[in-house]
């Protein structure tokens, strides 16, 4: 998990804090101390699986800029300043995009602990376990939203690519 410098990046301990958090959530589900509903369980094994396969592909390097400098010599310029912003906001605006729909999903499918706390007398306690259930449906909806926008960023890319290199080679 470093990068070429050997540095420790900001998104590869936000993957690892995505990975403990929900593995903590799936921990404390089999305790007295269960924060969803046990009808969540296979969700958090899903979620756990989510994030390790998306944690999988953001660490990979696939669909990064690997073989830029062949491409842009074929375009014709070496400057490579056009695609990596690009790809940088499709992958963050997908990761908040789903993170936001899995948070909605997940607070609508845990309602029910804020109920089930008001029947046992602790609201509190209730409302923390939605807050929480919520705060997991975002942490995993984050990190699968980045590695599908990897995904889409890549394919654009690719095509852009295609396309520029088609239409400069139709006009020479």
């Amino acid at each position: 998990m470093t990068t070429t410098g050997g540095r420790r990046t900001a998104s590869d301990l936000g993957l690892v804090l995505a990975l403990v958090a929900i593995t903590i959530l799936l921990i404390l589900q089999y305790t007295k101390q269960a924060m969803l509903p046990r009808t969540q369980t296979p969700a958090l094994w899903g979620a756990e699986a989510a994030i390790l396969a998306a944690a999988f592909v953001l660490r990979s390097g696939w669909g990064r800029d690997s073989g830029w400098k062949e491409e842009q010599r074929r375009l014709g310029t070496l400057a490579n300043n056009y695609y990596p912003p690009r790809r940088d906001a499709l992958i963050n605006g997908f990761a908040v995009g789903v993170g936001v729909l899995l948070a909605l999903w997940w607070g609508t499918a845990t309602w029910g602990v804020v109920l089930g706390g008001m029947r046992r007398g602790v609201v509190g306690r209730g409302l923390l376990d939605f807050e929480i259930a919520t705060a997991a449906g975002a942490i995993t909806g984050a990190v699968v939203g980045a590695a599908i926008g990897l995904a889409v960023g890549h394919v654009w890319e690719s095509r852009h690519r295609r396309d520029r290199l088609e239409r400069r080679n139709a006009h020479a």
